[in-house]
């Protein structure tokens, strides 16, 4: 019996974190967190917590192995980090059967919820696991984001998973009846989903070519070996500059260039701000790019930011955004800024600090908000773009640490559900790839293939965001929280009588 419980849980990582882009299984991912849950039928709550540790190195070993390829100390430590919280998760759940299956399912879709969204509010963010993000490939299935976010979907994928359980497990004593109504329930509920979002979606032929704001991101493909070797600056800068002036040719009226494009301290190294300017000014079209960038606090005290900033012709003046979300061990220490003495510790990772403010960039009466790299993974935060005005939102990114893994499809795929959440468009500049331009319904209009050296000129249509999710933002996770508290409270006090009745 045991043996057969392993399996299942086996199973139900592998095929889970199979779900993910660019994998385009992502519909099993109804069906496959049941195993997990049959898997975990007659444990108890030491073993809920093993092979819940277990279901948890697999998973996440099996999502973000790309870790590895930038930092295994950190690969490791994020994905034992995160096994923690779901062995943590299914002892919990375990424990709580006991007084209570149903309540005990309760928490098992609330606590995943709530523990996703409570990590993008911590120095530990990494908003990467959300389940909804296994259905990216499918439009129809994701246009409900328009209300919850990522969220719904997630919210969604859980509920049916665990009615398709109640349905085929012997453990609960209800009716034949009752588990085929379950069975047409979680169709119900995907069907749902499904007929929604087609009601939702335009014709495919409406609204990708008709757009009224040019803007061409750029994929310089300036690899590791050569981007960041001083020799090589004024060759970044050329090659830069050449898929400026073929998109400019194009019709481009906003150029966008990737993250840390110009790899120096463009705003403050006097000789290359002119140089960059010139080019601007003899080009005719406006610029953003992502450099990095600091302020002097002190004698021989500097703050440095990873930044993204925007230069206009003829305009002496530039607008500046300093990335807020910095990822965790690469770009700083989780709490080095409240704990002093962990700058001290040296994992290889930069000496960033996070900006003060979002900054809403305005071009010629068009609004769009800058994320610069796995910001664009916080839904809530790209959220407050679109509702301080952004018409359109941009994403800069330097993937190429990744080497060609599974981590540029993922990324990227992310940009279809900020689209959507918000109703406004995405233009997505990445190094290495993948680049890409992205309507409100999340249609990708142009994307680029990996690692080459190319543009992309696209017309979009800047509009103020519309959507339930981008009025009421964040309720759903704010509610399972809510239901996670009240269900463990109920659980216990029912495994408390329990117990004393016993």
């Amino acid at each position: 019996m045991k043996d057969t419980r392993i399996i299942f849980i086996v199973v139900s990582a592998v095929l889970s974190f199979l779900c993910f882009p660019p994998m385009t299984f992502g519909p099993l991912i109804f069906m496959t967190l049941t195993f997990l849950l049959m898997g975990l039928e007659d444990m108890t709550p030491a073993e809920g917590l093993q092979y819940g540790f277990l279901w948890g190195l697999i998973f996440y070993l099996g999502l973000m192995y790309y870790i590895a390829w930038v930092t295994i100390p950190g690969m490791i430590g994020a994905v034992i980090f995160l096994s923690m919280i779901t062995a943590v998760g299914l002892w919990l759940y375990v424990f709580l059967k006991a007084g209570s299956r149903s309540m005990a399912l309760v928490f098992f879709v609330s606590y995943f919820i709530s523990c996703n969204w409570l990590l993008t509010k911590s120095d530990l963010n990494y908003p990467w696991t959300d389940l909804g993000y296994a259905l990216g490939y499918f439009l129809p299935m994701i246009q409900a984001a328009e209300i919850g976010g990522v969220y719904l979907i997630s919210s969604a994928i859980l509920i049916v998973n665990v009615m398709i359980y109640i349905s085929i497990s012997p453990k609960f004593d209800i009716g034949e009846s009752f588990r085929v109504n379950l069975r047409y329930g979680s169709i119900l509920l995907i069907a749902a989903l499904y007929f929604y979002g087609e009601y939702r979606l335009p014709d495919q032929d409406k609204g990708s070519a008709d757009g009224e704001f040019a803007v061409a991101v750029l994929q310089g493909n300036m690899t590791r070996d050569i981007k960041w070797r001083p020799e090589n600056l004024r060759l970044n800068f050329d090659r830069y500059f050449e898929l400026s002036r073929r998109a400019a040719l194009d019709g481009a009226e906003l150029i966008i260039w990737p993250e840390t494009a110009t790899p120096t301290y463009l705003a403050q190294e006097r000789d290359n701000l002119l140089m960059f300017r010139e080019f601007v000014d003899s080009l005719g079209v406006s610029i953003l790019t992502g450099t990095p960038y600091y302020e002097i606090t002190g004698p021989r005290e500097y703050v440095f930011y990873n930044s993204a900033i925007m230069l206009e012709p003829s305009k002496r003046e530039f607008s500046v955004y300093s990335k807020i979300h910095l990822v965790p061990f690469s770009e700083r220490i989780p709490f080095s800024g409240r704990f002093k003495r962990l700058k001290e510790i040296r994992l290889g990772q930069a000496d960033f600090s996070s900006g003060k403010e979002q900054v809403i960039f305005d071009l010629d009466g068009y609004k769009f908000g800058t994320v610069i790299c796995f910001e664009s993974a916080f839904p809530g935060y790209c959220r407050d773009f679109a509702r301080k005005g952004a018409q359109f939102l941009v994403v800069i990114t330097n993937d190429m640490w990744f080497g060609r893994t599974s981590l540029l499809e993922q990324h990227a795929m992310m940009s279809v559900f900020r689209a959507i959440e918000s109703r406004i468009p995405v233009a997505r500049s990445a190094n290495t790839g993948v680049s890409m331009a992205v309507d409100k319904w999340g249609r990708i209009l142009k994307k680029s293939d990996v690692f080459r050296t190319e543009y992309l000129t696209v017309k979009i249509n800047p509009e103020g965001s519309r959507s339930v999710y981008g009025e009421i933002g964040d309720v759903i996770p704010k509610s399972t929280l809510a239901i996670l508290v009240l269900s463990l409270i109920v659980a216990f006090w029912r495994r408390y009588r329990y117990n004393r009745e016993v």
